[in-house]
């Protein structure tokens, strides 16, 4: 067997953890001003250049911003933010997501596959839905050979799942999307699966087929919307 190389941090990705860490626990307010590139190298004991490609760094994430000979400030992530920021955010909070920002999440979700359900609704094939059914039965399968189930590999499954529907949309950039918030899809699943049941979970897969398959992509964006507003009720109860 072979064992992965422990690769430690550096420092310039310690001064990024710890700025990061000192906006999101409200130590740094949006529009304060950070200490010039050398007073934070004298109080932090690095480099100026660590500093100086660190606060690079944080710029690109949406956490500061460079305003001309003003100086450096901390900018609202929430408006400026990547994916990526948003990846920093979950690593801070051990991949535990607070009520706003998995609302916000399931808010998107709901616009990228409602609208990719509507379209599919209407367009979809006898093979299409034949897809569908056969990855319920292979959910299904997986699921009765398993004495203790992972949630995070039935998760992939249903991920795949929606993510089919959005690649048989047409629409060139919904499974796009899909793929760019994969690892954060995947977590939101897996509590899904956790609140509602393994059973309850491949019975809305089932529900959401049998919509689709009637053409009916308005009641398809319905329960799937009722299903994300269950869970997120359960969950923050």
């Amino acid at each position: 067997m072979q064992f992965g190389v422990i690769v430690a941090p550096t420092i310039r990705n310690l001064f990024v953890e710890k700025i990061v860490a000192m906006i999101l626990t409200g130590k740094l307010s949006v529009g304060d001003r950070l200490p010039s590139e050398r007073e934070l190298a004298e109080q932090m004991r690095v480099s100026k250049t660590v500093i100086h490609a660190g606060l690079k760094d944080l710029e690109r994430m949406g956490f500061v911003y460079v305003s001309g000979r003003q100086g450096t400030f901390v900018a609202n992530y929430a408006e400026n933010g990547t994916f990526e920021t948003l990846a920093t955010i979950l690593k801070f909070n051990g991949r535990r997501l607070d009520r706003e920002t998995t609302k916000s999440l399931l808010d998107m979700r709901l616009a990228i596959e409602g609208q990719a359900s509507r379209i599919f609704a209407k367009s979809h094939t006898k093979e299409d839905i034949a897809t569908l059914r056969r990855m319920i039965d292979e959910i299904r399968k997986y699921v009765s050979k398993q004495e203790r189930m992972d949630p995070s590999e039935m998760a992939h499954m249903l991920f795949r799942f929606h993510r089919f529907i959005c690649l048989k949309s047409g629409n060139t950039f919904f499974p796009v999307l899909m793929n760019a918030f994969r690892d954060i899809g995947i977590l939101l699943w897996e509590s899904s699966i956790k609140i509602l049941g393994i059973e309850k979970s491949i019975e809305h897969l089932e529900h959401f087929t049998s919509l689709l398959e009637e053409g009916k992509g308005e009641e398809t964006v319905q329960a799937l919307s009722d299903m994300f507003d269950t869970c997120l009720s359960l969950a923050y109860k």
